[in-house]
């Protein structure tokens, strides 16, 4: 899938009820460059809002919490109309812990508007391509991610770079970030635990709690403004517009046997 407008390469963030100081850091350093984004949001916040202001940058999806515990709600329908609340405009999704089942699609196919899926992660997989999910008549386009910054940290050696990533496997490319990992440059997850330690509830850290466990060498932050210096070149999309970027591999029904 060779494009005139740049890499089959998307970047999404999972909001994860990170402070607003460091969703504005990220939506500021994307904005720099002009590069388009996906955000996945768990929380009501002004700086959600201020997302929502540049509609020719960047689209909000939900990042619903279908776990034990979660305050999104005890049903699967709860969490899904609480989350669709907060973002009534939302087409598409991913799964907080990638939490999924097939009665959990039937309840998104059925009872919201959501139209894309990406709560499948393939690490580094080669040819990803969109996949259609049919419910009773319904559908819903599950399009799985490639890359994702807490999952680069567990890996031996990490790698701290966007070549990678630029010269990845073909297929469609889409990678996924966490405001809070950006805003620390998290290059293991032991900064971020010990701010959540020390800051628990983590919405309520400031950009002064966090300078502390900030990490100084090359990390996720690093990867982030590559990568957006990279799309602030060759151009970017978001999920929103998979359907058109992606025109060539997007799924169509198929017609039942006659």
């Amino acid at each position: 899938m060779n494009r005139p407008h740049g890499p089959d390469l998307a970047v999404t963030l999972d909001v994860d009820w990170a402070p607003d100081w460091a969703i504005d850091l990220c939506a500021e350093t994307l904005a720099r460059s002009g590069v388009k984004a996906t955000w996945f949001v768990t929380h009501a916040s002004a700086a959600v809002d201020r997302l929502r202001e540049r509609p020719q940058l960047f689209e909000l999806g939900i990042h619903p919490n279908f776990l034990a515990g979660s305050t999104h709600g005890e049903t699967h329908d709860e969490v899904l109309a609480h989350c669709m609340e907060l973002v009534p405009e939302a087409k598409s999704m991913r799964a907080h812990g990638l939490a999924q089942s097939s009665r959990l699609l039937q309840r998104v196919v059925h009872t919201t508007p959501i139209e894309i899926d990406l709560s499948i992660f393939l690490p580094y997989m080669p040819g990803i391509r969109p996949v259609l999910y049919t419910e009773g008549g319904s559908e819903l386009v599950r399009l799985p991610y490639w890359w994702e910054d807490d999952y680069e940290m567990e890996l031996d050696p990490p790698r701290f770079g966007a070549a990678h990533i630029a010269e990845g496997a073909p297929g469609i490319r889409i990678v996924n970030f966490h405001p809070i990992h950006v805003a620390l440059n998290s290059a293991s997850m032991l900064n971020y635990r010990a701010l959540i330690s020390a800051s628990s509830p983590l919405q309520g850290s400031s950009e002064k709690d966090a300078l502390t466990y900030r990490f100084d060498g090359a990390g996720t932050r690093t990867v982030f403004e590559e990568v957006c210096r990279m799309l602030g070149e060759a151009g970017s999309w978001r999920i929103g517009d998979a359907r058109e970027r992606l025109g060539d591999v997007w799924p169509t029904r198929r017609e039942p046997a006659p």
